[in-house]
């Protein structure tokens, strides 16, 4: 009955929106998109991102191959781009393939059957599609057991990046305890550095602190009930427990003092890592290359670590769970014509994390969520990228990022409690009550 209540209220917001775009003149969402009679075999909606030049070719190498089933590519700014996909499945004008983040909102789109399983589409002719990627890379993509979305772009687990001569300053080893990094807390303040970076302004930064204390104190089974909407999960002892320990770690000095003005996008956190004003960082993995960006020198000379999180003494979470991004994701959207499902599954089949794909992620010092990239990382030497990549192969489950995880809605009022939680606005039991208001 909740899970009806919520269907109705999206329903109703893309109809609502459906009218409005009614109104609007020019192109609308489905306009050129669908197979029939645009010239395209297919069509396909994706986002501007440092992996869509990927994108890209995959889709010029397809149309140059099957000149008589070209697909139509449009690649957009994030900005908006949420609420231009509902408005175009309400109205029915999608596009063969959708671009998306996996999690709630995907889980949204199956219970209304706005996008097909391709486990189901798949596996009589086509099961290379799924059985491509490392398991833990299609956790986001997976629903009730079956696969709704191809990754399409890197993977990017949350993990610690520290400046090695800091750590050596301070005589640290990495943690593997919670214990151990509050100790190294204590020992980083003493010595007039900051333990941590943290990017408060952003808030998605501070995500992956809960996400791991809740995971390594009551392990996935804790979130998988919050994302299903159960009535009062937010009230489990591992949620309560994770928001103390931030609440202890912020009054103990674990971070940057003025993080709460630090935006992520600035590059300041990042930089207050490797000028050595701060130990470390915990951020997506795509960090280890923005620092690169901004300095080589500092990376190229080995001075940025790298170590997962540690675990918690007592907990029931597997140290070796992960949470971050496991990938962008293609889904197919069950409006379209049986024969632009069967194009873009061919395309999905053929192009996507092909070696070209591949080569072209690993290119970026980035990491593809596929079987077979971990033979030509290894070749490669790229310690890093061996580490992400064994990471993820280990994990026995990768939580995608919380916001992402969550019905939109949900997600934004995530982000708005953690970080009161985070500026000590709010007390863990208030966090509770505030993130189980929003179960409907």
């Amino acid at each position: 009955m909740l899970r009806i209540k919520k269907s109705a209220a999206l329903a109703s917001g893309v109809a609502l929106a459906v009218l409005m775009a009614g109104c609007a003149t020019g192109a609308q969402p489905g306009d050129g998109q669908s197979g029939g009679g645009s010239g395209f075999a297919a069509s396909a909606w994706a986002v501007q991102s440092s992996q869509s030049e990927s994108f890209e070719n995959a889709v010029a190498r397809w149309n140059e191959e099957h000149p008589t089933e070209k697909i139509d590519l449009q690649v957009m700014p994030d900005n908006g781009y949420k609420d231009k996909v509902r408005v175009a499945l309400g109205a029915g004008e999608a596009p063969t393939l959708i671009y998306g983040w996996g999690g709630g909102g995907l889980r949204d789109y199956v219970e209304q059957d706005l996008v097909v399983s391709i486990s189901e589409l798949a596996k009589a002719e086509h099961p290379e599609v799924i059985d491509r990627y490392l398991p833990a890379a299609l956790g986001a993509a997976t629903i009730d057991g079956d696969v709704y979305g191809v990754p399409v772009s890197n993977m990017q687990p949350v993990t610690f990046l520290v400046n090695k001569d800091v750590m050596a300053e301070l005589g640290v080893e990495p943690f593997e305890t919670w214990s151990e990094l509050m100790s190294f807390v204590d020992k980083a303040n003493a010595a007039g550095i900051a333990p941590f970076a943290l990017a408060g302004q952003s808030k998605w930064p501070e995500l992956p602190w809960l996400a791991y204390l809740i995971d390594r104190i009551g392990g996935p089974e804790v979130f998988q009930r919050i994302e299903n909407n159960e009535a009062g999960s937010w009230s489990d002892p591992a949620v309560i427990e994770a928001a103390t320990k931030i609440q202890e770690l912020v009054k103990a000095g674990g971070f940057v003092k003025d993080y709460a003005a630090i935006s992520y996008e600035s590059g300041a956190a990042d930089a207050l890592v490797y000028t050595g004003k701060a130990a470390g960082i915990l951020m997506l993995s795509n960090a280890y290359s923005n620092i690169g960006k901004a300095a080589p020198e500092f990376v190229e000379a080995g001075k940025l670590g790298y170590f997962p999180f540690p675990a918690v003494e007592g907990g029931a979470g597997d140290p070796a769970n992960i949470t971050g991004n496991p990938a962008n994701l293609w889904s197919i959207t069950t409006a379209s014509k049986d024969s632009e499902k069967d194009v873009a599954l061919r395309f999905l089949d053929e192009q996507v994390m092909n070696d070209e794909y591949q080569q072209e992620i690993l290119g970026r010092a980035a990491v593809p969520g596929v079987k077979a990239a971990g033979e030509k990382i290894s070749q490669s030497g790229d310690q890093f990228a061996q580490y992400i990549f064994d990471t993820v192969e280990k994990a026995p489950y990768f939580q995608l990022s919380l916001d992402q995880a969550l019905a939109p809605e949900q997600g934004q009022a995530l982000n708005t409690a953690l970080d009161r939680l985070f500026l000590l606005e709010i007390t863990p039991q208030e966090f509770v009550d505030t993130m189980n208001a929003t179960i409907k």
